[in-house]
């Protein structure tokens, strides 16, 4: 079955012991939390309030997926910065923050870790990125799966893995380290599948999903009916794929937290 939920990122202003309840009430059965500033902020968070979290969401029953995009937790000036691909140590702050949040996952209950390549710094090359990229999977694989979870990929428009093409390049070299995380908004960005058509071609690699709709091009991700994505399709290919994979599908839609409380009950059927 596909397990509907919603992204932390997407609820900033709702305490997360507000949050879970209040969705477990609605009918999800999945929450995707991004330890960042507003929740589970990774200097100041014990492990036991970690493991409080995550004994709430079992209580109410959700399925957790541990997300890695928070913006700024790791530099309050650079978006997204350092990542896995800097040419200096710096990417060892990334890689140390992922090998933490892979011990959440066991405190969280979660089976699924997702994260992202990050974009190519100025001074890398091609050959520079992929090497370092295969050497934190390789740090981090057997980490993750001594935790109980599952590493997901996303590619993400603007980042050295941008489309799906790139994943299956990456994956090719990881031998299979690592699953696909498939936010089906980014591809009207810059794809050449549509949700539909990746759902179709990527179903035995898909681990988690993000949904959101947006404008074809732009990099907004919107409420659905605000972009371009064909829903009624979407939703018919959803519906099929629930019925072979057992995968959580959470909403994330950061821009709109301050109407959360209200999107999350006119959603929550939404599939």
């Amino acid at each position: 079955m596909l397990h509907l939920g919603w992204n932390s990122n997407s609820f900033t202003s709702h305490r997360l012991e507000d949050a879970i309840p209040l969705l477990s009430d609605l009918g999800y059965t999945a929450i995707a939390i991004t330890p960042d500033v507003a929740h589970l902020d990774p200097r100041y968070t014990t492990s036991a309030e970690v493991r409080r979290v995550g004994i709430l969401c079992e209580q109410h029953g959700l399925k957790v997926v541990v997300e890695s995009g928070a913006r700024f937790s790791l530099s309050a000036t650079q978006k997204h910065r350092p990542n896995l691909l800097e040419v200096d140590d710096t990417r060892q702050l990334r890689l140390k923050y992922l090998r933490t949040l892979c011990e959440w996952c066991e405190l969280l209950g979660s089976s699924v870790l997702s994260f992202w390549s990050g974009a190519l710094p100025v001074d890398q090359t091609i050959k520079g990125a992929r090497s370092c990229l295969m050497q934190a999977v390789e740090n981090l694989s057997p980490l993750a799966e001594k935790y109980g979870a599952k590493l997901a990929l996303e590619p993400e428009p603007g980042h050295f893995v941008a489309t799906l093409d790139d994943y299956v390049l990456a994956e090719n070299r990881s031998s299979g380290a690592f699953g696909l995380c498939l936010d089906v908004g980014h591809l009207l960005v810059n794809d050449s599948y549509s949700p539909v058509e990746a759902l179709k071609k990527f179903d035995n690699q898909i681990i988690n999903i993000q949904l959101d709709d947006m404008p074809r091009g732009r990099h907004d991700h919107c409420a659905p009916g605000e972009g371009e994505i064909d829903w009624p399709a979407l939703k018919e290919a959803l519906a099929r794929f629930a019925l072979i994979r057992n995968t959580p599908a959470c909403w994330e839609l950061a821009r709109d937290g301050h109407r959360f409380h209200e999107l999350a009950r006119e959603l929550s059927r939404f599939i």
